[in-house]
């Protein structure tokens, strides 16, 4: 008992020795604000939510005539120009996010400073003058968080002014500026797109299927959206073995985590996909059944898996396999209780009754009858 009482005591110490350890090494890491940078800006913070703008942005200006860290600062004069922009103050708000932007030497906040003052001019200024700014802040800030909306709202404003000519213009100038920055893929991707607007199918497939291999996943926040538009570009372009092929690329590489794999958003309507384009291209209605299996079998939370179950259980009376439907209809109304398609079982295998006495609605009957 002694001993155990000695071995708890010992514990609990070595326990308040760590948490103090651990409180010392947090307070020698904090930053070192300054007391009067702290005070102004809270002081600032509360004056700005009582709707007080005037006395908030005073206070913010302090903090940064105060401030020992350019990070400080930044985030100070930050707050002033957020706060003259709530107050619709345009021009000031947008003269203060210039200013910040054009500091020297400059800091974490002058990319960001750069984009809304764009973004102000455009919307409240002079719209020609704010492109162009707009235009700058993405050539000298292409990897910025601010940059991805602002290159597509960019470029959709170069078609519509331009249309499709001056946009892959303008895309052709900036590849080679904007190369292994986070731009440079979404200006890839632009251009396939473009290609396929004008009708111009080839190129568009053979552009989007280069820049889902020149920025594989997980490098490449758009490749299984490049895959995906490539295979229903080949699909226009009459091949559909090939338009397969784009989604099976697509799905290949898979991240595999413990226990199981992650899901990514594309995954469930590819594989939907691929099911619908040997059904109804490759007129292949066997394969098509098991790749409407692999849908809910491989995603079963996805919103596409009583879909997909669905059409398999019509493809199985397509094909005469009744022992087929019945096992679909056995799936669904067991897995799927809740699907508007639960309601139909004994629609497809006569010897099973919908859960709950659910009743299946005129439409999908019809569906059955090819109505």
């Amino acid at each position: 008992m002694a001993e155990s009482l000695r071995l708890a005591a010992w514990r609990s110490s070595t326990l308040r020795l760590a948490l103090l350890s651990w409180l010392a090494f947090a307070a020698g890491c904090a930053p070192n604000h300054g007391e009067a940078w702290v005070r102004s800006i809270d002081a600032g913070k509360l004056a700005f939510s009582a709707g007080h703008y005037t006395e908030a942005v005073a206070h913010y200006r302090q903090a940064a005539a105060g401030a020992q860290r350019i990070k400080d600062r930044d985030e100070a004069l930050f707050l002033v120009a957020r706060t003259l922009e709530r107050s619709e103050q345009w021009d000031d708000a947008r003269q203060s996010y210039a200013a910040l932007a054009a500091l020297v030497p400059p800091g974490p906040r002058a990319a960001r400073a750069a984009f809304d003052e764009a973004r102000l001019a455009i919307e409240h200024g002079d719209r020609a003058s704010g492109w162009e700014r707009l235009a700058r802040a993405l050539e000298t800030h292409p990897s910025h968080g601010a940059a991805k909306l602002a290159l597509a709202e960019y470029l959709a404003h170069v078609t519509e002014v331009g249309g499709e000519t001056a946009l892959r213009e303008r895309i052709h100038q900036w590849l080679p500026r904007f190369a292994a920055s986070e731009s440079e893929q979404r200006l890839e991707y632009e251009l396939g797109l473009s290609f396929g607007r004008s009708g111009e199918l080839a190129h568009a497939h053979a552009a989007l299927l280069s820049t889902a291999r020149r920025h594989p996943y997980p490098k490449g926040g758009l490749t299984d959206d490049a895959l995906f538009v490539a295979s229903e570009i080949a699909e226009k372009h009459g091949d559909p073995r090939l338009a397969i092929a784009d989604l099976e690329e697509l799905l290949r590489v898979r991240e595999v985590a413990t226990g199981g794999s992650y899901e990514r958003p594309r995954f469930p309507a590819a594989r939907m996909r691929i099911a619908e384009l040997t059904r109804d291209r490759l007129h292949d209605p066997r394969a098509a059944r098991d790749a409407f299996r692999a849908v809910y079998r491989l995603h079963p939370t996805s919103i596409l898996a009583d879909d997909a179950l669905w059409q398999e259980a019509r493809l199985s009376i397509a094909l005469a396999d009744a022992a087929g439907a019945c096992e679909v209809a056995t799936r669904l109304g067991a897995d799927f209780s809740s699907s508007r398609y639960a309601g139909c079982v004994a629609e497809i295998c006569p010897v099973r009754t919908p859960p709950d006495g659910r009743v299946c609605p005129d439409y999908i009957k019809r569906q059955l009858k090819g109505e």
